[in-house]
């Protein structure tokens, strides 16, 4: 019997192995079929370590439906600063691996990452979109709302809660947690656009307050709400905040993720990290419409940090996520101390840490005050500082002395990390919280036959020193042949940096100008070509910016919306030079022909004199919204 069971399992493995010969093997081959609620991890498991015996081979699995559970289930009110997650497919050291869905549906349960992709080459992920069946993001639409109270029905059998001591406790799979009134974000109920002039916590702290339950699934929140908003909004209801990320990779390299579809992530929906060459191809986060839904990852559609060669962005179309429909960047490292001529050290906890440091890259060091990239060096090695045995910093030592003036509190930028970034036929709409494209990189940036229609402003160029860290000035970009329709319907009203967005395009690195000689932190960002169509005024916020041109552009006045921002120039700059705005097509109902400028002077400025432009220095007005 002993003997017989080996020839079987003998016979099984050499057919697995002949079909792998043939560079396909079906997850059907390891016992797994579709559609049974079975999890999926463990046959996964078998069939990726026969994908890395043989490199070349595609995994498929038949269409149907396929469950992802965790390793454990988590009762009652999960740590949600806990980060511990159950990876629903890890790829470890996978060389030339397709990874072929063939139009199935991943369903996840509970606390759980998508997949990891970690020191891999060459690997596809293909055709497969992947969702919870609880989400662990709620909603519900808002029926009354009064100065004492607000009333929210709530799809109880989507979205089931219950009431503790008068508040409200939502209800999954393995966890129960309250609402996070942090974002509370509004739509539009038939078109599911981010509602007009709303932002983070419009309602204030409503969903914070006493509450019942005053028929089956109609919750009333006892307290006056920030604002009256129209009977029907929509708001999403989050539980939890950068949780685990939905598909990320990490230190691999060409990377294709091709014909996917995320309808729910814990966080950022795609990520890479430390990465070379990433396309995303119809690879996006979307609204599952046919959930009824108006939400759909927790944050980013994509993220990308000090990753390098070419990240390639291409017939993307994101709806619903948390937060920006992409943000490349590197990262700004605090210099903590200087040792000696050769040796600095960094913190290794907190924003501006020096976790990232490799032994073998290259940084660029930068005085915070000039905001210019420096002369390099080189890490010899990194050695770790603790404190009562808690680390707390990293000593760093390059391959030669320091460049001079070094000091504590200058920073570090790596160079080896960094990305040449194309986004090309994607759709940005207004159906996400929060803006568009975000990017800083000193690699060439082309963005191009996009069409744009976003809550916030549609391109943000930062680069900052004092909030999030995310460095990486930019030296070429191209924004040309796209469409922006009637972006910034919540854009910057009050002057709150928490508001998403000054203009249209906003360039604002952290770096504010000292004087009208200091030079700028980004240079080379050419916009041309391009059609806007608009309802207020603001078309361009850029500060510090060498080289701006602003050329062979159409803008259209709309009236679809009521203006309202803070900028009611048509450009407002501070501190650029050699700005170039010619050989536009204005609408003549676009009045407006202000130049607002500061720390600059009138002849950094180049304009047709039909556009009949007024170049105005500002006075007396504080146009920087810096972080508290």
């Amino acid at each position: 019997m002993k003997n017989k069971v080996h020839f079987l399992f003998l016979f099984w493995m050499s057919g697995i192995l002949l079909a792998n010969a043939h560079n396909r093997i079906s997850i059907t081959d390891f016992g797994l079929k579709p559609n049974t609620g079975e999890d999926t991890r463990p046959y996964l498991k078998k069939a990726l370590g026969i994908c890395r015996q043989q490199p070349g081979t595609t995994l498929y699995f038949p269409q149907g439906r396929y469950d992802f559970y965790p390793d454990k289930s988590i009762n009652d009110e999960i740590d949600i600063m806990k980060r511990e997650t159950t990876i629903g497919f890890s790829l470890q050291n996978l060389k030339d691996i397709t990874f072929d869905g063939g139009g199935s549906e991943f369903i996840y349960h509970g606390k759980m990452q998508v997949a990891a992709i970690n020191s891999c080459t060459n690997v596809t992920l293909q055709n497969f979109s992947v969702d919870w069946d609880r989400p662990m993001i709620s909603q519900g639409e808002i029926i009354e709302a009064t100065d004492t109270y607000l009333d929210l029905k709530v799809d109880k059998k989507n979205y089931p809660y219950t009431i503790e001591n008068g508040k409200v406790l939502f209800l999954g799979e393995g966890w129960k947690l309250p609402i996070m009134t942090m974002y509370s974000t509004m739509y539009d109920k038939k078109s599911k656009e981010i509602t007009y002039n709303t932002w983070d916590s419009t309602l204030g702290s409503i969903f914070e307050q006493i509450a019942e339950e005053t028929q089956e699934g109609i919750l009333r929140f006892h307290g006056k709400p920030k604002i009256i908003p129209p009977k029907g909004t929509m708001v999403s209801l989050f539980h939890v905040r950068y949780f685990a990320q939905g598909i990320s990779i990490g230190r691999s390299k060409d990377i294709l993720l091709k014909n996917i579809t995320l309808y729910h992530t814990l966080s950022n929906g795609f990520s890479g990290y430390r990465s070379e060459n990433i396309t995303m191809d119809n690879a996006s986060v979307k609204v599952n419409d046919a959930k009824g839904r108006y939400f759909s990852s927790i944050a980013d559609a994509s993220h990308f940090s000090e990753c390098k060669g070419t990240i390639k962005i291409l017939n993307c179309v994101h709806t619903g996520q948390g937060d920006d429909f992409i943000n490349v960047h590197g990262t700004s490292i605090k210099i903590t101390k200087v040792n000696d001529k050769n040796t600095i050290e960094v913190a290794s906890q907190g924003k501006g840490s020096g976790n990232s440091i490799t032994v073998g890259d290259e940084y660029w060091f930068i005085d915070p005050t000039l905001a210019q990239r420096g002369e390099t060096r080189t890490v010899k090695s990194k050695t770790k500082i603790y404190q009562n045995d808690r680390l707390i910093g990293y000593t760093i030592t390059f391959d030669r002395e320091l460049p001079a003036n070094t000091k504590s509190g200058d920073f570090l930028e790596c160079k080896t990390w960094t990305p040449r970034l194309e986004i090309r036929n994607c759709q940005i709409l207004k159906r996400h919280r929060a803006r568009g494209i975000l990017v800083t990189t000193p690699k060439e940036v082309i963005i191009e036959d996009n069409y744009f229609r976003t809550a916030g402003t549609a391109i943000l160029i930062e680069g900052d020193f004092n909030y999030w860290f995310e460095s990486g000035a930019n030296n070429n970009v191209h924004i040309r042949n796209n469409v922006f329709d009637n972006c910034l319907t919540s854009g910057n009203k009050h002057g709150s940096r928490a508001e998403w967005g000054e203009a249209v395009i906003t360039i604002t690195p952290s770096h504010i100008p000292q004087d009208a000689d200091a030079e700028p932190y980004h240079k080379n960002i050419k916009i041309y070509d391009n059609t806007f169509k608009v309802f207020d005024a603001p078309l361009i916020r850029a500060v510090s910016t060498r080289a701006l041109l602003f050329t062979g552009n159409k803008i259209i006045k709309t009236f679809d919306y009521k203006p309202y921002t803070w900028q009611q120039a048509t450009f407002l700059l501070d501190g650029c030079r050699d700005v170039k705005i010619n050989k536009n097509v204005f609408d003549s109902k676009y009045t407006t022909r202000d130049i607002l400028i500061e720390h600059m002077r009138e002849t950094d400025v180049q304009t047709d004199k039909k556009d009949k432009f007024i170049i105005k220095p500002i006075e007396n007005l504080d146009t920087h919204m810096q972080w508290n």
